[in-house]
């Protein structure tokens, strides 16, 4: 939605349309969260899964990102966003009640416990990217850091209530039928954002061929390595999220049979993450004008891998008090460097690259972490899993410093980025070309 749409009234219906694609976000987001906890919990503890086994659950959700994300960025850029968006979460709702459904009709099988994880995540590939590329049409641009700070306090109030509930649900009802819940949670968002009354910009573009759409691709990509904040954002969180991903493929392992917490337990040290990051999303509009824009986003990733390298002493001893101080620290810092990160993304990309170059950021950002879970399996496997949790730690440590270059240090508002034409790799295609 373009800067100048200052007509008190549309400014109304785009805070109305707002309000449900962000009721939409935090119902999805809750029951997102308890399907995340479900989902390995069946695997761990009721189908036995070793922590190698337990890291293919893991890779499997993140690796349609890495197959799929480059050619969603051209779809994107042509679909009609919001009918991508519903049919994203009905399809996440169907693949999910089905993995219940088979499982309370007797078929205890890991491998659809795998596929599950495939096709839940191919869905979000195409929901998470078309999302950031739809927010910009439905708020005015001078709210859309205020928009992007609200979604993002609403995804983590479901980080903080979801584990919870789902800790708790999954102890009272089994992992199986605590799935059915996150089912509906996705179809009441799929309701929710279809009631959003918004018109998107017309895209005329040529039909996608297969030349085409490498063609596309590249623009994407070229337009993130010429930008040279995106390009360190880019570096730093493929670095970064590959070191998550050995800590994530064996996380819930180390929790469940390390320190021997019970579902419950494990909820509520989850859930801290999302406490945290709700207070972050409070506090950054003071806290970027104290440090700057640029020095928010550094300095918070930085703080919050750093804090990760004291994740194993929690077999020490206090192992909630220690896991739940980490996880706030890292939470309220995420926040921080999320938000911001994002909203430079959108405010710096033309519309007519949106959803390609969110394509790319997504790619390089989640296309390394398949590798990562299996990674994290078999070092787990290898030199066990408090160790293999600390090398992570020291893998996304270091990718966070890459931001303390360059001009990321220099900005200091939001208001000074300002969205220029792109560097693309080809000349703009004509309809008939």
């Amino acid at each position: 939605m373009s800067g100048e749409r200052t007509d008190p009234a549309r400014l109304a219906r785009s805070r109305s349309n707002f309000l449900k694609l962000w009721i939409g976000q935090g119902v999805s987001q809750f029951g997102s969260e308890i399907s995340l906890l479900a989902i390995p919990t069946l695997a761990i503890l009721v189908y036995d899964a070793t922590p190698f086994e337990a890291s293919v659950v893991g890779a499997l959700g993140v690796i349609p990102f890495t197959l799929f994300s480059l050619p969603v960025g051209p779809l994107a850029d042509r679909l009609p966003r919001k009918t991508v968006l519903v049919a994203c979460d009905v399809g996440r709702a169907a693949v999910i009640g089905m993995l219940a459904i088979t499982y309370l009709a007797g078929a205890h099988e890991m491998w659809i416990v795998y596929v599950t994880a495939f096709l839940v995540g191919t869905c979000t590939v195409f929901f998470d990217i078309t999302h950031m590329s739809y927010v910009p049409h439905v708020v005015a641009e001078r709210d859309l850091l205020s928009a992007n700070a609200k979604l993002s306090g609403t995804a983590s109030v479901a980080q903080t209530a979801g584990p919870s509930v789902g800790g708790l649900l999954i102890q009272a009802l089994a992992p199986a039928r605590t799935l059915v819940l996150g089912a509906v949670s996705y179809l009441a968002s799929a309701l929710a954002i279809a009631l959003v009354r918004t018109e998107e910009p017309k895209r005329e573009r040529p039909r996608l061929r297969l030349k085409l759409l490498f063609t596309e691709i590249g623009e994407g990509l070229v337009y993130v390595r010429r930008t040279p904040v995106l390009a360190r954002i880019a570096i730093t969180n493929a670095v970064v999220d590959f070191g998550q991903a050995i800590i994530q493929a064996v996380y819930l392992v180390f929790l469940y049979n390390s320190l021997h917490l019970p579902p419950a337990q494990v909820g509520f040290v989850l859930a801290v993450t999302g406490v945290s990051f709700t207070i972050g999303a409070v506090l950054l509009p003071k806290v970027t004008a104290v440090l700057g824009f640029g020095r928010t986003m550094a300095f918070s990733i930085l703080l919050g891998m750093g804090i990760e390298l004291l994740t194993p002493l929690a077999m020490l001893g206090f192992a909630f008090v220690v896991l739940a101080g980490i996880n706030a620290v890292a939470g309220a810092t995420n926040a921080f460097y999320d938000v911001n990160q994002l909203t430079y993304r959108q405010k710096i990309t033309p519309d007519e690259l949106q959803g390609r170059v969110h394509a790319t950021m997504r790619m390089t950002f989640q296309g390394p972490e398949p590798f990562g879970y299996l990674a994290g399996g078999g070092l787990a496997t290898l030199v066990g899993v408090p160790a293999t949790i600390f090398t992570g730690a020291v893998i996304s440590t270091l990718g966070a410093t890459i931001l303390l270059t360059g001009p990321v240090l220099r900005l200091r508002t939001a208001e000074e980025i300002t969205r220029a034409p792109a560097p693309v790799a080809s000349a703009p295609q004509k309809e008939n070309s």
